[in-house]
């Protein structure tokens, strides 16, 4: 019985219908979202509501109970009851024969439940029954494949549709049009916008809406315009939902220019934009530092009555706090209340992050507490914020407190927490502290980045625990975490350190075997390892390596080599460098003066050298 079968959640064939498999196959070999309206059908809240009579069911499972119930206690039901119910099962054994509707509205409900694989196994039994499905049988299986992102298979079902003559519908297309939108097929969107108007379907702006608004997620600006201008052709009047999709587009594609032109083209064609319109104009202008600009469009829209919310506010309140201008947002906050517009989560973290910014950290923490005073609950977010400032103040115990609250407000804490804080430790260097966060990090699931390993292998390496460093180092390798070039030069500085020069040239040379290309500092360290022990003919022979290889020396280069050279007393050498450091634009640092002065007060260099360095 189909009772039975629907309440099994297994994709066995063993209790399904007869003929499941062979039909269901066939079904998806072939192969969207919308939800095409059935009246024996209806969702209030999160409730699936099948109404009979009196009887309101909250699923589909609930039905058959009832149905179930209804059948053993054998009364007369009109077929109209029956399709009422959908259970074809039950319905065929009283007598009855199932009709298109009766299948399609159960075929409804189990796509309503995401039982999309029972719904193509009773299409298929439908089929083999003799049931011609219509237009809304199709519709709600394509809507039912595209919820489930099984969108080709959607596709597939609607060339079938065709094949068997039936005219696909406005409902079809849209269907069509929001599943291949999600996954960002701009060409078969296209393609079927032409097919309908081919069809002679009249495509209207809600339609068009949803292809604009897929085509801008996808960040494919040109389509949106083009289909902008089609729909001037066919005489469709754009809203103000397309204009603002496209141009919040625009605004973050940082084309600003085109962005104006297009909300001045809205205002000339007399559609008004609204508050979401302004927000992403603002938003736009704030992000690239244009802050002059997006206050402009905050007086025009109050000009006009149109109230701004707080995600206007937001973009403005971080765009303050990012160019250090703390007091006028400070402002903005107080226009926000003035305006009944209440702070969330994000206010409250732009102005706790530019309290800390300017090392208001008492004012930071009063932020903090007057958030959980007006029931806006912080997130991770405000707590790294919050961490980052304790820890750059060296009070790692205090950041610590905080990671413990985390936990206590049922929230988890990320890789830049845990980060943050064992970055902390080491600066005050504790260690140890530093490798139980990262092990306490490791057990509560939270997988280290590159970020934490370069702490840790930096933090062994300046404490001079090179062996720790070297033990990490090998078992990041054997993990799933890229190690880059950073990790590596931190490496080698340490064996360089450590007096293991020739290691650290190993490691050096390996570096292409294992993907990593490296850059000037990785030179640097390894050209000061050469000369700290004095091994300069190394050294210049790396350096014209360097420079062969496309990588142009920097100040520290220069001065690290004129210093290994005047060492060795090799000085005409260290004087050919001088003057090619000088015509490149570099200069001798402290280390370098102090090391020629040094050498003039001892007789072993002339007054003259110190001449070249200035």
């Amino acid at each position: 019985m189909l009772a039975r079968v629907l309440r099994s959640e297994s994709s066995s064939g063993g209790a399904r219908l007869n003929s499941r498999r062979l039909i269901h196959g066939r079904v998806a070999e072939k192969g969207t979202k919308s939800l095409p309206s059935l009246s024996q059908v209806t969702f209030e809240g999160e409730e699936l509501k099948l109404k009979s009579g009196s009887h309101y069911f909250k699923s589909l499972d609930d039905f058959i109970d009832f149905f179930d119930d209804m059948v053993r206690s054998r009364p007369f039901y009109t077929a109209v009851d029956c399709n009422k119910l959908s259970t074809f099962g039950k319905i065929t054994k009283l007598g009855f024969q199932p009709n298109v509707v009766t299948f399609s509205t159960l075929i409804h409900g189990l796509c309503l439940e995401d039982r999309i694989s029972e719904a193509l196994a009773l299409f298929g039994y439908m089929v083999e029954t003799g049931c011609q499905p219509d237009v809304v049988t199709f519709n709600t299986l394509m809507n039912g494949l595209c919820r489930e992102g099984r969108v080709l298979e959607a596709v597939a079902l609607f060339d079938q549709m065709v094949e068997i003559g039936l005219t696909p519908d406005v409902i079809t297309f849209t269907t069509l049009i929001n599943g291949l939108c999600l996954e960002g097929r701009v060409l078969e969107k296209a393609a079927l916008v032409n097919k309908m108007v081919g069809k002679g379907l009249h495509i209207d702006v809600v339609t068009y809406g949803t292809i604009v608004n897929g085509m801008c997620k996808m960040g494919d600006t040109k389509s949106a315009l083009n289909l902008l201008s089609k729909m001037e052709e066919t005489h469709i009047k754009p809203d103000v939902v397309i204009y603002s999709a496209i141009i919040d587009r625009l605004c973050k594609d940082g084309h600003h220019s085109d962005a104006q032109n297009l909300f001045s083209e809205m205002l000339e064609k007399g559609i008004a934009p609204d508050v979401f319109t302004y927000t992403c104009m603002i938003d736009g202008f704030c992000s690239f530092g244009r802050w002059s600009d997006a206050q402009r469009l905050l007086r025009d829209m109050i000009e006009r009555e149109i109230n701004p919310d707080v995600l206007t506010f937001n973009a403005l309140i971080s765009a303050s706090v990012k160019e250090g201008k703390l007091f006028e947002a400070e402002k903005l906050c107080d226009e926000m209340l003035h305006r009944c517009i209440f702070p969330d989560t994000v206010t409250y973290n732009s102005m706790i992050y530019g309290f800390c910014k300017h090392n208001r950290l008492d004012d930071a923490k009063h932020m903090f507490d007057m958030m959980a005073s007006k029931g806006c609950s912080p997130d991770v977010v405000t707590f790294n914020t919050i961490i980052a400032v304790y820890c750059r103040a060296k009070r790692v115990d205090e950041g610590m407190q905080l990671l413990r609250e985390i936990s206590r407000r049922g929230l988890v804490a990320n890789t830049t927490t845990y980060n943050t804080l064992i970055h902390g430790f080491c600066e005050v260097d504790n260690l140890n502290a530093a490798q139980d966060l990262f092990q306490e990090m490791i057990s509560h699931g939270v997988c280290p980045d590159t970020i934490t390993c370069n702490i840790l292998l930096y933090g062994f390496c300046e404490n001079e625990k090179l062996e720790e460093a070297l033990e990490l180092f090998e078992v990041i390798q054997m993990s799933k975490i890229d190690l880059d070039t950073v990790a590596y030069n931190i490496i080698i500085h340490g064996m360089c350190k450590g007096s293991k020069v020739d290691e650290a040239w190993d490691l050096f040379c390996s570096l292409p075997i294992d993907g990593v290309e490296p850059d000037v500092q990785t030179y640097n360290v390894m050209i000061s390892g050469f000369c700290g022990k004095s091994a300069i003919s190394d050294a210049n022979v790396l350096f014209h390596k360097m420079k062969d290889n496309g990588h142009e020396p920097d100040n520290s280069t220069y001065n690290t080599l004129i210093r290994g050279c005047l060492k060795a007393g090799e000085i005409d050498k260290s004087i050919e460098l001088i003057s090619e450091m000088r015509s490149n634009g570099f200069s001798g640092d402290a280390f370098t003066i102090k090391m020629v002065a040094d050498l003039i007060t001892d007789g072993r260099l002339d007054k003259s050298f110190s001449d070249m360095l200035s």
